[in-house]
Parts: C-alpha cells; structure tokens; sequence
C-alpha cells in the first residue's frame, strides 16, 4: 500500500492513539479503561459504545496500523481503514453519552477523537485514490472506447440522420405582411 505523504499523518494518529490511552479519559479513568465494558475502579460507567469504539481503535490504531507502517500491506491497511471509521463514529456517540453523565468527556477521549479521525482521514486518501496502473487502464479503456466494430460503424450510419437545413421561423414577418395587405400598405 503506497501511504504517500500520509505516513506521517498515520504516526501522529498512533502517537496520539498511545496518549489517548494514558490520559483520562472521562472523569479520573484512563483511556486503556474505556476497553473494559461496565463501572471502572474509580467509579465512572463506560458505556457498551464507548467500549466497542475502544477495541475497535485499539485494532485499528493500535495494531494494524503499525502493521500496515512497517510492511506497506494492503491488506491491514484496509482493514484498519474500515476499523478506525467505525471507531470514529462510535467515539462521537461516545461524545454525546458522556454529555449525559456527570463524569464528562476529559482530554484522553479528545485526543482518541483526534487520533481516529487523523486514521480515518489518511486512510481514505490512500484507498480512494488510483493507483498509477488503474489511472492506465483507464486511459486504454478510453481509446478503445471510441473505436467501432463494422456493426457499429453500420448503426452509426444507418441511425444517421439526413442533414437537413435549419428551419428558419418567419411567421412574424408573414403576419406583418398579410397585416399590411388587409389594410392596403405594401
């Protein structure tokens, strides 16, 4: 997987994904709590969503984007691609929940925000855009496109219409003319 520019994008979200986890995350817990599904050992409730997003950036950002930094795989490169979405939206349903509670969002879950929406954006610049091969094919596709068989070139001549001259509108200028006959001008 050809990163481009974007490997410095994806080692910031993965520096910033590490502090996620040792900063608090809501109230007095730590980002690596919100993995864990329930109450913490401080007392505040992470809920089943916040949970999910965790594991799912944990995968993501934690292991298969570090893959992907080291090997240039596809394969993990896309699989975290779809991961650290999932995890992105999740964590912004996670923004709202802690909206709701009294401990509220504290600045690890901010910086989790942050490093999976840095994933999310580097990864779908690599895999939306076209590679130097797909940019030939298409190009090939698009010379051959235009180029007829003999049936084609027999439609094309068959369906062609007769040139004819345009049509030109005088109706105006007739009326004016039988507008002057009937009152006797000419």
């Amino acid at each position: 997987m050809d990163l481009g520019g974007h490997k410095v994008t994806l080692c910031i979200a993965v520096v910033a994904y590490i502090l996620y986890l040792i900063l608090p995350y809501a109230g007095p817990a730590h980002g690596w709590e919100a993995l864990t599904f329930g109450t913490t050992s401080s007392g505040v409730r992470i809920s089943i969503m916040e949970t999910v997003s965790a594991w799912l950036a944990l995968i993501g950002l934690g292991i298969l984007t570090p893959v992907t930094l080291f090997t240039r795989r596809a394969t993990p490169g896309l699989i975290a691609w779809m991961l650290v979405t999932v995890s992105f939206f999740a964590n912004l349903w996670g923004f709202w929940f802690r909206g709701s509670t009294a401990d509220g969002a504290s600045l690890g879950m901010w910086v989790g925000m942050l490093a999976t929406f840095l994933a999310f954006l580097a990864y779908s610049t690599v895999a939306l855009r076209r590679s130097p091969e797909q940019k030939a094919a298409e190009a090939r596709v698009r010379a051959t496109a235009g180029q007829l068989d003999e049936v084609g070139e027999f439609q094309s001549r068959i369906d062609a219409a007769p040139q004819r001259e345009p049509l030109e509108d005088n109706r105006r200028k007739q009326a004016a003319e039988r507008h002057r006959a009937q009152r006797g001008e000419q």
